[in-house]
């Protein structure tokens, strides 16, 4: 079978919360269903270090997270200065990364490869905004959770944010190949792929 577009790799982890909800074969459900084919899935409870590998950790990265949160309350009419003591987005970046540890912390993961057309944006508008109370509805964050950052931080806790989805075809590779090393996918065909990809 030859395919007219380059098929992109995505990768999907399905975090502890939505673990103990019961939500894998939902989430499954939804990308499968979108035509994603997966690759590879793994439960594992990764220790502090392998979470903190997979995230980038870099300066420009905390800061990132840190003006995310900056937004958030901004868009609920919230300070944060009243909660963490500071509006500085490196300090609230910080904040968010050592919680994100502890999140992925309470219980086990499921890690998932996938591919197909353009797999990246159309797994991250699956998933929906990585508030949930901002998701658009319909989405897998929209239907599943109210969760949002004046409720996490009341909570000392970061948002739970159930599915991670790859933001860009870089991070899908570098992060594939951090979950699963050189392993190579097992290749088979489905009825969605002679519809869409002969």
């Amino acid at each position: 079978m030859s395919s007219p577009a380059k098929l992109e790799k995505t990768l999907i982890i399905i975090k502890p919360d939505a673990v103990q909800r019961g939500l894998i074969g939902t989430v499954f459900s939804a990308f499968e269903t979108a035509g994603l084919k997966l690759l590879a899935a793994k439960m594992l409870r990764p220790d502090k270090k392998v979470i903190e590998n997979h995230y980038p950790g870099t300066p420009d990265w905390i800061k990132e997270m840190g003006e995310k949160t900056l937004a958030s309350f901004a868009q609920s009419g919230a300070d944060p200065r009243q909660r963490f003591g500071t509006d500085d987005p490196r300090q609230l970046g910080q904040f968010v990364y050592q919680r994100l540890i502890k999140y992925w912390q309470e219980g086990p993961i499921v890690v998932s490869a996938w591919a197909g057309p353009s797999a990246v944006t159309v797994a991250r508008k699956l998933r929906g905004h990585t508030i949930p109370a901002l998701a658009e509805p319909g989405t897998l964050h929209a239907r599943f959770s109210f969760d949002n950052s004046i409720l996490s931080s009341a909570l000392d806790r970061v948002v739970k944010t159930f599915i991670h989805a790859s933001g860009s075809i870089e991070e899908a590779e570098r992060e594939i190949k951090y979950w699963f090393g050189t392993t190579e996918f097992k290749s088979y065909e489905r009825e969605t792929d002679k519809l869409y990809l002969i």
